[in-house]
């Protein structure tokens, strides 16, 4: 019988079109839903249809104003995600929130975090600052960057690589996908000397929230981050989904199955 897996994200497209590369590459059917998650309603999840005969991945978009709605509308109204899609609790048996660090701060990633923690609930898997991270070829330097958008970033990046003969940051993503999960797989890996990459989101968290400086100004507009932590652990989900994490010394064994995808 086939495993479910779902992956909230944060973007509309970026995040979707990464994922379902990533995922149909390694054999699973992804449905990308066209449903959201809002601050509003969080819609109908029942209209799409996996297959019987393969692992399916369901990716839909959580709340676009950050963490803080995703907290106060689960607080509020829903106990656990899976109940938005009209099916009993053991219909994902992998659960996984794909979030940006962004402007949140330290007390609602860690509320999201305290809410979030496992994968058969939710797991919340950030990225610092964001997801494009996956294009930053120096995120092993020492540097602080400050932005009052995310966009901004973003668009360094892209200018970067077409600079680099590439279309864009997220092309460069898709076309290199396991070469950087091995990248950040191995610099968490050091980081933290912990071989059990299913504590790598909580490392990551604490990290976090001790490097990044939010600070917020009373007109919004002029609020902003210095980043001086870039990562990802992206690679938990796809490793999880594969199942490579049964042993708890796993780092060798999803390493080599990321190895083994390159250039194929």
């Amino acid at each position: 019988m086939p495993n479910n897996y779902l992956l909230v994200v944060e973007g509309a497209n970026d995040e979707k079109d990464i994922l379902q590369c990533a995922f149909e590459k390694y054999g699973f059917n992804v449905i990308k839903c066209k449903e959201k998650i809002s601050v509003e309603s969080f819609g109908e999840f029942y209209k799409y249809e996996l297959k019987s005969d393969t692992d399916n991945v369901v990716i839909v978009e959580g709340p676009r104003n950050r963490i803080h709605d995703f907290l106060v509308k689960f607080d509020t109204e829903y106990e656990a995600i899976d109940k938005l899609f009209h099916y009993p609790s053991y219909h994902f048996s992998g659960i996984f929130l794909i979030y940006d660090v962004d402007h949140n701060d330290n007390k609602d990633v860690e509320l999201m975090f305290n809410k979030f923690n496992n994968e058969s609930d939710g797991m919340l898997l950030l990225n610092s600052p964001c997801l494009e991270v996956l294009a930053d070829i120096n995120v092993d330097e020492k540097r602080e960057l400050k932005f009052n958008h995310l966009n901004e970033y973003k668009k360094n990046l892209n200018v970067y690589h077409n600079l680099n003969g590439n279309k864009s940051s997220v092309n460069y993503i898709i076309e290199h996908f396991d070469e950087i999960m091995i990248h950040f797989l191995e610099l968490n890996r050091n980081e933290f000397d912990e071989n059990n990459i299913m504590e790598h989101p909580k490392l990551i968290k604490d990290k976090i929230n001790l490097e990044n400086e939010r600070v917020n100004c009373k007109n919004r507009e002029d609020s902003y981050v210095i980043f001086r932590y870039f990562t990802t652990v992206l690679y938990v989900a796809i490793a999880y989904a594969n199942k490579l994490t049964n042993e708890i010394d796993n780092y060798r064994t999803v390493r080599s199955f990321f190895e083994s995808k390159i250039n194929k």
